[in-house]
């Protein structure tokens, strides 16, 4: 999976559904059991990062250490004896056990309960149930997705708007013809008059002949 490292930097700066500080171990099948260490753990989303602590049990730096994904897994308590108040977090396709020791009983619940309620998954199982109780009421659900939705998703937008080939295309229809009010105007209209028209020798000098320019330079 590709992460952009800098996006979970910044989304470990906003504010936490719940954290603290827990003992963490990952149990890995047909290997010894590693030492516990201390970290704090910071749940935004689904996201669990955790923060190496210093010698006075603060925050050590201002980066996360890592972060742990929470999809596709399950919480529970502890049944093993892996840790003392402790809980288990566990992958799908994945043998590896990773044990959150609390230090008390109140701590590891509310963290159970957060962790639960943190992936996607759950989220649409919640949805689901809203969508149930309002249709119980006569209500419609506007986040449920009909077959008609899903498949008009699918489509390619040029799918969209392609016109079949097999379909007739609708003729447009003809406009009504124009008709002219009055008698038809002339497209130009000379100031001259036909009735009386001046003679050509009237634009010739009495010296120059008509096949001669009117203007001598």
């Amino acid at each position: 999976m590709h992460v952009n490292g800098k996006e979970l930097i910044t989304t470990s700066f906003k504010p936490a559904t719940i954290e603290g500080r827990i003992n963490y171990r990952v149990l890995h099948p047909g290997k010894s059991k590693g030492n516990f260490k201390e970290f704090w753990f910071k749940l935004t989303g689904n996201l669990l990062f955790y923060f190496g602590l210093n010698n006075f049990g603060g925050i050590k730096g201002n980066e996360p250490i890592g972060v742990i994904v929470l999809e596709n897994c399950s919480v529970a308590f502890d049944e093993d004896g892996s840790g003392v108040f402790a809980f288990v977090v566990t992958f799908s396709g994945d043998q590896d056990r990773h044990v959150f020791s609390c230090f008390s009983v109140n701590q590891a619940q509310n963290w159970v309960i957060a962790l639960r309620q943190a992936s996607y998954e759950h989220l649409r199982i919640q949805v689901k149930i809203l969508e149930s109780k309002l249709e119980s009421l006569g209500g419609k659900s506007i986040f449920k997705w009909s077959t008609t939705a899903a498949s008009s998703s699918s489509t390619t937008p040029s799918s969209v708007f392609k016109q079949p080939s097999n379909s007739a295309v609708p003729a447009l229809p003809t406009p009504p013809a124009r008709k002219r009010i009055g008698p038809k105007a002339k497209t130009f209209v000379s100031h001259m008059s036909d009735e009386n028209p001046l003679p050509i020798n009237s634009f010739i000098s009495d010296n120059k002949q008509p096949d001669q320019d009117l203007i001598k330079w």
